[in-house]
């Protein structure tokens, strides 16, 4: 499904410009998979590339069907647009009809009526809701979660995880986060970043073993913002 060929990358991270990834070649194969290592901190890097958010320095990354943005990055749900927008926004993007997007995510809500107000006006539990939900509504071939998959014990959880787990019939994941148990529930084999480069490992216990997940320090919990999602950015957008 993903394909990285003689991929070499450089990013500034927290200011400084660091070696990411060095001549990668790898396929990634339809499958679950738990992005490890042991700088958390890079992950964030790693999935722009995988993601297409960010071209590589050199080589390419060859995507086979529709990849997400990353679902629980903090940034998306934001600034003056009304959810309605953001909807309309979407489908247009992803070709999709806005009639029945609309319904799926105010099913979901648990406030749908903040869905005709700006955003940067919602509570934040509506924010995190509106960013999962309208994450359900593409057909994407590859899903991305950078962050806690929803584990809060309410309606919109139960709701979420169950079209979320449809979804994922035949497709691939990539998870990554902290929650040592969403990794075990959610994935089969690890991604292992070390050494500037990428391997896969059948052996997912082994591997959360050898790489223990933790929170880095690009991760949300500092600001207040966790599991808010940011579909590249919503300046990349223009909304």
């Amino acid at each position: 499904m993903i394909y990285l060929n003689d991929v070499t990358d450089a990013p500034r991270i927290f200011g400084t410009q660091q070696i990411l990834l060095q001549d990668v070649d790898l396929w990634i194969p339809r499958g679950r998979y738990a992005l490890l290592s042991r700088k958390p901190e890079f992950h964030r890097a790693i999935v722009d590339v995988i993601a297409g958010l960010r071209p590589p320095r050199d080589g390419f990354v060859d995507r086979r069907g529709l990849v997400s943005w990353p679902l629980g990055r903090q940034g998306f749900v934001r600034g003056k647009a009304t959810g309605l927008r953001m909807i309309e926004f979407v489908c247009a993007l992803y070709g999709m009809a806005s009639t029945p997007c609309v319904e799926l995510v105010s099913d979901l809500l648990t406030s749908p009526e903040y869905l005709p107000r700006p955003m940067e006006h919602w509570p934040l539990y509506v924010r995190q809701e509106f960013s999962f939900a309208l994450a359900l509504a593409p057909d994407f071939d590859v899903y991305i979660v950078e962050g806690a998959i929803p584990f809060e014990d309410c309606r919109f959880t139960n709701l979420w995880l169950a079209l979320f787990e449809e979804r994922l019939v035949g497709r691939t994941l990539l998870l990554s986060t902290y929650r040592h148990q969403q990794m075990m529930d959610y994935c089969t084999k690890g991604l292992v970043y070390e050494q500037y480069g990428l391997r896969i490992d059948d052996d997912l216990g082994e591997c959360i073993r050898r790489f223990p997940p933790r929170r880095s320090r690009s991760e949300s919990g500092e600001s207040g913002e966790a599991n808010v999602v940011d579909v590249g950015a919503a300046d990349q957008f223009g909304v």
